[in-house]
């Protein structure tokens, strides 16, 4: 029985040690102030408990109004009858007067107006979708140069299809107008509406989807208020509602996806009690249409590209 009560006591000291030795291994999982903080952060689900510039999952909308300009333009025609170019057409955009119009809810598409949607990845990373509504007119009266074949046919049909307000072109100055048939090697010519009218008033609403980077320049000491850089880059389809007339003849046009667009950006941001913000931008880009609507007949169509500038104010509201 000695010997068992031995063997017994050595098996329970053998299993005291093990158990003691483990627990002495185990230590307790302590966080330093840095990972506690951050982890605090992760676990927070109010973003508007953080400073301005903690921008991460944030959302946020804006509205605003821009003036566009655009570099000269090859416009491109062909149709039964002819194909030519007006080289060099010059055009500019067609803001609304300062009036109602632009707080007036079912006038809101009327002047030249642009929107964004977007989220932050990161605290300085973005990704946005939007429209830039902008109109296209081509100057009237100017000069120009004609290049291609124009067709006695084709003038005469559209003067017989002309609208109201081009027919005194036709009929006072039958001279132009008949000077327009035949080959053209780059003569000067007079735009006026007898010849053409070209227009995207509807507008030339250009769709991009845009990455951006938003870099602060200065933030209030509660976090609050905070000024900052933004650019971005950018692309998308462009959708047209041209309104053209050609020898006399067309229509305004329906809405169609006319071409593409890429640009970049950059502007200055004011962030004012975390929810709102202004930002002023200067966009540039390149557009190339190449399915323009003239007569409203499927044969006949027109193409060009361009480049544009627009200075966009807008206001904003940042969605927690």
């Amino acid at each position: 029985m000695s010997k068992i009560k031995q063997k017994l006591l050595i098996l329970t000291f053998i299993y005291g040690t093990i158990l003691n030795s483990q627990s002495s291994t185990e230590q307790p999982d302590i966080k330093t102030p840095t990972e506690s903080k951050e982890s605090a952060e992760e676990k927070s689900s109010d973003l508007s408990e953080r400073r301005v510039s903690q921008r991460k999952g944030k959302k946020f909308f804006t509205w605003g109004y821009n003036r566009s300009s655009y570099t000269q333009s090859d416009i491109n025609f062909k149709g039964p009858g002819y194909k030519f170019t007006i080289q060099d057409a010059t055009a500019q955009d067609k803001p609304e007067k300062i009036d109602s119009t632009y707080i007036n809810p079912s006038e809101f598409d009327v002047p030249q107006y642009n929107w964004r949607w977007g989220k932050y990845l990161t605290d300085s990373v973005y990704f946005s979708l939007g429209q830039d509504h902008m109109k296209y007119i081509m100057s009237r009266g100017q000069d120009a140069s004609i290049y291609g074949y124009i067709s006695p046919l084709a003038i005469m049909k559209g003067h017989l299809l002309a609208s109201a307000d081009i027919l005194p072109y036709i009929y006072l100055f039958p001279q132009i107008t008949n000077s327009y048939a035949g080959y053209h090697g780059g003569e000067g010519v007079k735009v006026t509406p007898d010849l053409l009218k070209f227009e995207h008033t509807d507008g030339l609403n250009y769709f991009s989807a845009d990455i951006g980077i938003t870099h602060p320049l200065w933030e209030s000491a509660d976090g609050k208020h905070a000024l900052s850089l933004n650019a971005s880059v950018g692309g998308g389809p462009v959708v047209l509602k041209s309104d053209v007339r050609l020898f006399g003849e067309g229509k305004n046009n329906r809405y169609n996806i006319g071409g593409y667009g890429v640009s970049s950006n950059a502007g200055i941001r004011v962030d004012y009690d975390k929810r709102y913000f202004f930002e002023t931008t200067l966009r540039g880009g390149y557009i190339d249409l190449l399915h323009v609507q003239t007569t409203g007949k499927s044969r006949d169509r027109a193409n060009q590209n361009f480049g544009f500038l627009e200075i966009i104010a807008a206001v904003g509201y940042n969605i927690f």
